[in-house]
């Protein structure tokens, strides 16, 4: 079938893609600068999410099934995620994104949100279930949430169908260099020591590809209602603390250095614990270990 994507070209985006195009689907997915990659199935299109090319998009909506996965978020680099921008990106230019794409034919929208919309949910559940009210810390999963409740009334206002998945900790190749898992294989590689938090914090560690397999399966699921937003997290189904994950691939790579756990602070807005429900079935091979 036919869809559209935004956000395709960032690490989520870029996998999703692969899956989509692996899946036999005609995609046609929105770029805002350079040169996107190349990848079997996929078409470009020069567009932004607050002025979209409308004139080459409608085309395309129309020819297909009407489908949207949304994966274009702003501020998941903590050093970017100032309140304001967060705002802007994540819940206006989103939502008006949304109604145009609505009123011009899209009845099925699909898009990743962030299992630290939860936030201080977190400290009151051993495993937190999807239908917990949103307790977020900070100013990206603040939007995230508000931009899952604006998803959620559209949905039940314009009758269309729509699906929020909610990843866990997402992991692997492509991944921006300075998050956990591409730093942990630089230092391990390197021979170095690797500092870190207390890494008591627990999580659920899932690879991209999961994710990536879950956005695409969306577009094409049959038990999703008209008129009412379903939310699901999508992990592993293994919490651990950052240390374990952390102690597990060091030893993959053969790490020489130490990791040097407790040298850096914690941020302030982390919880202890944070592992959302899953309650979709995932390959014991997919741990990726």
């Amino acid at each position: 079938m036919k869809v559209i994507v935004t956000g395709g070209t960032g690490f989520i985006g870029k996998h999703t893609l692969v899956a989509l195009g692996n899946a036999g689907h005609d995609v046609l997915a929105l770029y805002r600068q350079g040169v996107p990659p190349v990848v079997p199935g996929v078409s470009w299109i020069r567009s932004t999410l607050d002025q979209p090319d409308w004139s080459g998009l409608e085309s395309f909506i129309k020819e297909s099934r009407g489908t949207l996965i949304h994966l274009a978020a702003h501020g998941v680099d903590p050093a970017k995620a100032d309140w304001d921008s967060c705002f802007r990106w994540n819940v206006t230019h989103a939502l008006r994104f949304w109604r145009e794409a609505v009123s011009r034919g899209i009845r099925r929208i699909v898009t990743c949100g962030s299992c630290f919309e939860y936030g201080a949910a977190g400290n009151h559940y051993e495993s937190i279930p999807s239908t917990v009210a949103p307790e977020p810390l900070d100013p990206y999963s603040a939007s995230k949430a508000a931009a899952t409740m604006a998803l959620c009334g559209l949905t039940a206002f314009e009758k269309i169908q729509s699906l929020s998945l909610r990843p866990c900790i997402v992991f692997g190749e492509g991944e921006a260099s300075n998050r956990l898992w591409p730093s942990l294989r630089r230092a391990a590689l390197s021979g170095k020591d690797f500092p870190m938090t207390s890494g008591l914090q627990v999580r659920d560690f899932v690879p991209v590809e999961i994710v990536a397999s879950a956005l695409s399966e969306g577009i094409v699921r049959d038990d999703l209602p008209v008129g009412k937003l379903i939310i699901e997290n999508i992990g592993s189904g293994h919490p651990q603390s950052v240390l374990e994950f952390a102690t597990e691939w060091w030893a993959v790579w053969g790490g020489k250095g130490r990791l040097l756990a407790g040298v850096l602070p914690s941020r302030l807005t982390e919880t202890p614990r944070l592992v959302p429900l899953i309650t979709r079935d995932i390959s014991p091979n997919d741990h990726y270990l």
